[in-house]
């Protein structure tokens, strides 16, 4: 700060308060280096500038020292001094100052004091503060401030901005007191669910990429490995979103939910999809959804809502393929994708801490594992949902605290959890088993009889001694979303199915009890193409599996996913038996594909068909399907699909390629127009001509010369020009959009620059305190 500008430090803004009071911030149980990083923030918030970390006071490593840049090429002249107690209640005192007298006249013969700040979660007395600013003075500082637990509360609660930056002080209050009371039930329901867990919360850098990535694009895509924090990431955006009134935050499951919750008269809705693409496996009909879903998504994104999704790596790598084309623009170019994985160790340091500090283990234990929680955050593979853990006792009965054995805890998560399953109570185990039969969610009131029949009889207990130990798991194991019991986290499901995978006996009766959506969205057989984190129904049980499929509902949904699963998941063993035992399964309509390439029930036709048991009525009705795509719609997809191309005859298929030169190429012209006319801005402007540029590859490829070369050459010019008109369109309507939406409340500050590492700037460990 200049000369002229260090007047004071202004006091706690007051134009936008939240809504009730806060009493207090339990400050003093967030550690010293939090304290420091949240001192910080508020500095930058309340000054405008960033502020740079400069060293350690060599006190005992009580103190952090900050230094409040000039602006221009003059020094720094403004210094910040932090003092953090783990003790509440605890009131600073006069001699609290004593220790930092030598560092005081060092920096004020530097020039680095003019203003002094000395910062601190105890409370502070008017007497005692009027005493330290008098001995400031004395020592040559022109402009003291001491600023205690209260001031810190006011400017907290008094600006979004903050809690953006240090979203952790969520859980250290009332969240009553900032959210709005005119949110939805479903809103309040979330983010009540995730209160405990919020004071835990580290800010990384993939929350402030997530937050920038909403605020350039609408939307961001949440992307890591199971227990990497991408829900956490999820439940903090959407918390500080829903500080807005004038904001309503829905927490979906499925695409199709989001179809059903899009009000484009309602701009202020903040959308979270966790597991957009499916929680443990690919869902498939999630993909087939989102194709139709994205260009609504981007039409409300125009209405000014905004959305979070969250994926597993593999599962949206997996989604990607699927989708091609069909991606999302900000998907497809990674423009608002966050990898959540990148931790630094200062970083996982704090997220470990935070999970011990405020976990359920007694301080005996905490005190036990102190010396070897550096080593645990060291690993390179850190997982902040395998730190959680480590905070609970109900996940580490039997872990050593020895660092081999904790180290060992975070490498190797799933095995450890495979332990912890297989060493609970039977009975417990059995209330685990109903929930992930139901993998939607257990409701006591709404549940598949058959399927909860399947798990008594398979355990041995009934419905009512199994539902009993729901609350005994709720908080580790399962949680309580709404009305339904749900894992705790994906990963207690990815456990269950390692450990069902060794039981055929259980795997017998899941066949039999399971959902069947849990069945063709979670399960594959035997022979068929492995997919990761699927159960794998042995052979032995083909027959079981073949009766399950014959009783799948006749509705369209589940009709689509029957398809998928007979021709993607099934053994070709199985495809046969359950087209042989119920032929009616292939005359069962579904959803419509967009592409005749992805459409499953084709590929059934294709696969029966190739197997010699698809009806001659069938193999007609599915080649003019075809032959209507390519003419009319310009879908030549299925022709990458040797099985798809061979339900159209020989001789049909030659005809096929003819029509395409002779009258679709000379029609091109017209319908290029008719596209350009039609399009929706909202789409990327090529978007709209992928099909027909691919008849045009194809009609390339079948061979052509002359005239017929000509024609190709002039439509994608016609093409090249109708892009470029669209997109002049696209802008000239974004130019003059009126986006009334506020959500610069969720906008972080950008450093100038990064201060230094700060296990260069100090020896003392983050762990110092994690048992007081």
């Amino acid at each position: 700060m200049t000369a002229g500008d260090a007047q004071t430090i202004p006091a706690a803004p007051r134009d936008r308060l939240a809504h009730g009071p806060w009493s207090d911030l339990a400050l003093h149980t967030i550690g010293w280096r939090a304290f420091q990083d949240l001192c910080s923030q508020v500095c930058e918030v309340v000054l405008g500038r960033p502020v740079e970390i400069f060293r350690e006071a060599q006190d005992g490593g009580q103190d952090a020292v900050f230094l409040i840049p000039s602006g221009h090429d003059a020094p720094p002249i403004g210094t910040v001094q932090c003092k953090h107690t783990s003790e509440a209640g605890k009131a600073l005192r006069v001699s609290d100052l004593t220790a930092e007298i030598d560092h005081v006249e060092e920096l004020v013969k530097a020039g680095q004091a003019d203003t002094y700040a000395f910062m601190t979660n105890m409370s502070v007395d008017a007497p005692v503060a009027a005493a330290m600013r008098a001995k400031l003075r004395a020592l040559g500082v022109r402009k003291p401030h001491i600023l205690g637990r209260q001031y810190i509360v006011r400017v907290i609660r008094s600006s979004a901005r903050l809690r953006a930056l240090v979203p952790q002080v969520y859980g250290l209050g009332d969240l009553t007191s900032i959210v709005d009371e005119r949110l939805s039930e479903q809103s309040r329901a979330l983010l009540d669910s995730w209160i405990p867990k919020l004071r835990t919360y580290v800010p990384t850098q993939a929350h402030r990429d997530a937050v920038n990535a909403i605020s350039e694009h609408g939307v961001v895509l949440l992307l890591g490995n199971p227990s990497s924090g991408k829900s956490a990431i999820g439940a903090i955006v959407s918390t500080i979103a829903s500080e807005n009134p004038d904001n309503t935050v829905l927490a979906l499951t499925s695409p199709r939910d989001f179809e059903a919750g899009w009000n484009p008269n309602d701009p202020g809705r903040f959308f979270w999809i966790d597991d957009a693409f499916g929680s443990n496996v690919l869902r498939d009909d999630y993909v087939q959804d989102w194709t139709s879903a994205f260009s609504k998504l981007r039409a409300a994104i125009k209405h000014g809502n905004r959305f979070l999704l969250t994926s597993r790596k593999h599962i949206y790598e997996a989604a990607r393929r699927r989708l091609g084309q069909r991606n999302l623009a900000q998907f497809a170019d990674g423009s608002a994708v966050v990898d959540v994985g990148e931790l630094t160790f200062e970083e996982k340091a704090q997220i470990l801490y935070n999970h011990v500090n405020f976990g359920e283990q007694s301080q005996s234990w905490r005190s036990s594992v102190k010396p070897h929680l550096a080593a645990v955050a060291a690993v390179r593979d850190f997982l902040p949902g395998i730190a959680e853990r480590l905070g609970d006792p109900n996940f580490t009965k039997g872990l050593a605290p020895r660092e081999s054995s904790l180290v060992r805890f975070m490498e190797e998560p799933t095995e450890h959890l495979i332990d912890t399953v297989n060493a609970l109570d039977d009975q417990l185990q059995a209330a685990l088993i109903l929930v992930y039969v139901h993998q939607a969610g257990f409701d006591p009131n709404d549940h598949d009889p058959s399927a909860a029949q399947a798990v008594a009889e398979l355990t041995g207990y009934t419905l009512t001694k199994i539902q009993d130990c729901f609350a005994e798991l709720k908080g580790s194991f399962l949680k309580l979303s709404g009305a339904k019991w749900t894992f705790a986290h994906p990963t207690i499901s990815d456990a269950l199915t390692e450990i069902l995978r060794q039981k055929p006996h259980m795997m017998a009766a899941l066949i039999r009890g399971a959902t069947i959506d849990t069945v063709l969205s979670s399960f594959t057989c035997e022979g068929s193409p492995l997919i990761r984190d699927a159960l794998v129904i042995p052979t032995t049980l083909d027959d079981a599996l073949v009766a399950r499929l014959g009783r799948t509902p006749h509705e369209r949904h589940r009709n689509w996913m029957l398809f998928h699963f007979l021709s993607y998941r099934a053994s070709e063993a199985v495809f046969a038996k359950a087209v042989r035992q119920f032929p009616d399964l292939l005359r069962r309509s579904c959803w419509l594909t967009d592409l005749a390439g992805n459409d499953p029930q084709v590929a059934a036709y294709a696969r029966a068909n190739h197997l010699g048991i698809l009806p001659d009525d069938l193999r007609l009705e599915a080649a003019d399907s075809l032959e209507s795509a390519a003419l009319t719609h310009l879908d030549v997809s299925f022709f990458d699909e040797e099985e798809m191309l061979a339900l159209i005859p020989p001789l049909r298929l030659v005809g096929l390629g003819l029509a395409l030169r002779t009258t679709v190429l000379p029609s091109l012209e017209e319908r290029i127009d008719e596209i350009a006319v039609d399009a929706d801005l909202d789409e990327e402007p090529d978007s709209h001509f992928k099909k027909l540029l691919s008849v045009l590859d194809r009609v390339e490829a079948i061979g052509v010369g002359g005239d017929t070369a000509a024609l190709i050459d002039d439509a994608r010019d016609q093409v090249k020009r109708s892009v470029e008109a669209l997109e002049e369109r696209k802008r000239e309507r974004d130019e003059g959009a009126d986006d009334d939406s506020d959500w610069t409340h969720i906008v972080t500050q950008k450093k100038e620059e990064s201060p230094p590492s700060a296990a260069a700037a100090t020896k003392r460990s983050v762990f110092d305190d994690v048992d007081k």
